[in-house]
Formats: structure tokens, sequence, C-alpha cells
């Protein structure tokens, strides 16, 4: 493949019934596109250290086989139940008013991440949400202020914060893979910029994502990434909850989770005074009616007490839409029970009745992981290039002193 080493990106995705390798080129005009991707389904949960690092690495040797390049390096995205946001104010002072360059963008963005986030957090990433500049004629929204005239500049941004150890941990995994650590890709947001462009263009939007082992709500208002969190809830927690109630092993669970209604938990009365016998498929069918009412006392618990905080945040409105994703969103009746809760329309995945949710999100969120990706990569080339013109500017005026 004859592409410039710095416009090829080398993508892994660890996630809980998965590990996948995509490689991506970076075109300075067309943006991202995906040149070649593998997936190796596994339950990374249930493996090592080095399990995951050996199934994280036959996928990376192979998507790079397939693309023919050699990595040097990778950029890497893990589901974590710790992942959450908060709002932060950047700015850029001139001084005067003068045309705004990328390194005041810069400036400001590095202010608002540098705010205290406490000692066990860390910063993943800094989102831009609204960038204002100031200058004679009064203060302005734009949408990029490079290029703009001001003697001011402020942003706020969504801070996306980890606990610490999560970028540690990933370090640890690309070492396994012999490669450099490009960076690393909070996984909501990855998928906010997979589904941005499906998502209404007006209105509130909340997106959820309910998969095995996590939740994460993302809300979106005018256009704009504005919360999100992470929960440490999923299919999992659903079927161990089955599991103990009903004393059945995981596995039969993990079935009668499948073809129950979560939004209906009518009781049906045991069988008294006669005989009964207990086959496999009387057996489920008596465990359905308290199967139902377990998950549904679960879910609404847990996502009216999501409700809650959101609109204690001021992050839900009258009006609006739910996108459910993700594997949990094949739960039958879960839509019904998020529109009771909610209170808003619920929609499953895009809208696209063609395709699963399940399958749906994969495309979503690898999308969002090549766009990260990608910004990521412009952003240190911008960063080596202005450091270059620094370095090459000061040997020029050291070379350009007068002699005495």
């Amino acid at each position: 493949m004859s592409i410039p080493s710095e416009h090829l990106l080398v993508i892994g995705d660890l996630s809980s019934h998965h590990v996948a390798a995509m490689v991506a080129i970076l075109h300075p005009d067309k943006g991202e596109q995906v040149a070649a991707y593998k997936r190796i389904d596994c339950h990374t949960d249930d493996l090592s250290d080095r399990g995951r690092h050996e199934a994280m690495a036959e996928a990376v040797r192979l998507v790079c086989e397939q693309a023919g390049i050699e990595p040097w390096s990778i950029y890497l995205t893990r589901p974590d139940a710790d992942v959450v946001s908060r709002m932060a104010i950047g700015w850029a002072s001139p001084g005067e008013e003068m045309v705004l360059t990328a390194q005041d963008r810069t400036w400001a963005l590095r202010r608002a991440r540098e705010q205290a986030t406490g000692a066990d957090r860390e910063v993943l990433q800094v989102v831009p949400i609204v960038w204002k500049v100031r200058s004679r004629e009064g203060e302005r929204e734009v949408e990029d202020p490079v290029g703009e005239r001001g003697n001011h500049l402020q942003v706020e941004a969504l801070v996306v914060s980890a606990r610490r150890g999560y970028r540690e941990q990933l370090a640890a995994v690309a070492k396994e893979l012999q490669l450099d650590l490009d960076g690393v890709i909070p996984q909501p947001v990855a998928l906010y910029r997979g589904v941005a462009g499906r998502l209404p263009k007006r209105g509130l939007s909340v997106v959820i994502d309910m998969g095995a082992r996590h939740t994460t709500i993302l809300v979106r208002r005018r256009e704009r990434l504005v919360h999100i969190e992470t929960h440490a809830f999923g299919g999992q927690d659903l079927t161990r909850r089955l599991a103990e109630a009903l004393h059945i092993d995981d596995e039969r669970a993990e079935a009668l989770k499948r073809e129950v209604d979560v939004s209906s938990h009518a009781t049906s009365p045991a069988p008294e005074g006669q005989q009964f016998i207990w086959s496999d498929l009387q057996e489920r069918s008596v465990q359905l009616a308290p199967a139902a009412r377990i998950l549904s006392e679960a879910l609404t618990a847990f996502f009216k007490e999501r409700a809650r905080d959101l609109r204690e945040q001021g992050y839900l409105a009258q009006q609006g839409q739910v996108h459910l994703v993700g594997r949990g969103a094949g739960l039958a009746g879960l839509a019904l029970l998020l529109k009771d809760v909610l209170d808003l329309p619920v929609v499953v995945g895009s809208g696209d009745r063609q395709r699963q949710p399940g399958d749906e999100l994969d495309g979503l969120l690898t999308a969002g992981l090549v766009c990260c990706a990608g910004d990521l990569r412009r952003e240190r080339l911008f960063a080596e290039s202005t450091t270059l013109r620094k370095r090459a500017s000061g040997l020029w005026s050291w070379l350009m002193k007068p002699m005495h």
C-alpha cells in the first residue's frame, strides 16, 4: 500500500464480546476511509490478560496482512464503566484584535483540559461544544475560530475523563503488541461520532447503548454533544438476577431473558392441587411471568434513577427522541419501558428496520473510531508541524543575527 505512513491509522477495539482491528487511510481532503477490518468473536471478560492480548495481536496481524502494511503504532479503545463528562471553559486572549490561529484554538482547549478533575481521574479527550469570539463588534458564536478576527476566544468544552489508570492499561496492551500507543479513544465519543449523522437535526436526542456489562447514555442538544455517562449495568446483570431469583443456571437464564417481554410483568398463578409434569418447555413457560417481573423491576429502577439525574441536570426536555442501540436493544419490550420512564418516543437503532441493533452498533462504532483516530492524527501532525516551524524560525533568526 503506497500511502505515507502518517496517513495510515491502525485501530484496536477490545469490546466485551469481541476484539476488532481496522486499518484506515487519512485522506487530506476526503477524510477517513476504512481499508481493512477484522473481528474475532470472544468473551474478552472471561479471558486472562494474556488471552486478550493474544486475541488482539491476532486481529491486528490479520488486518495488517489484509491491508498490506506493517504496523508501528495503534489507537486503542475499551469500554469502561467509569467514563463520564463535565463541562469546562477554556480561553485564549491575544490581547489585541487579530486573526485567530490554530494555535489560539489549541491554547483554549488546553486550558479547558487542565481544569482540575480530581486526583483519581484522568482526562481522555476534550470535545469543543461552543466557540465564542469577542471583537469590537461584540461577542459571537462561530463554528471554527481559526481565521476569525477577535481579541478573545472562549470555548465551552466537554471534558471526558476516566478513572486513573485507564490509559496505562491500554498502554500495556500496546506494549504487548510491540506497538507504540498512538492514542486512547473513549468509546462513548466514538459511538457519538458514528451515530451523530443519523440523529434528528433539531431537538433533544438521547442515545442509550446497553451492552453486556455497561450502559452508556449520550445527550445531544442543538446538534451538540453535551453529556456522557456510563454505568456498570448491562445484560449480564440481568442474567445473573434471573439465575439467582429463579435458581437456574446462567445458560437457561440467558435464554429466558431473550424470551420475555420486559414491558409486561403480569404474574400468573402456579398450578395447585394437581400433578404437573415438569418438562423443560412447561418449566420455562411457568418461569416466563416471574422472569418478566424481575427484569422489568430491575430495568425500571435503573432507568428511573438515570432519568431523575438527567432532569436534575437539565438534560431532559419534554420534546425529543431516544435512540436505543447495542445488544440490549434486542430485549423485547425495552423500547416501550424506556418510553414510559423517560416520557419520550423511542427508536431502536437509527430506525433502519433491515438491521439488527447489535450489528448496526458495530458499524456505527467502527465509523466513529475511524473519525476519532483521524482527528487525533491530524492534531498530532499539526502539533509536529508547528514545532518544526518554530525550530526552523529560531534557527533562521540565529543564522540572520548580525556578526559583531
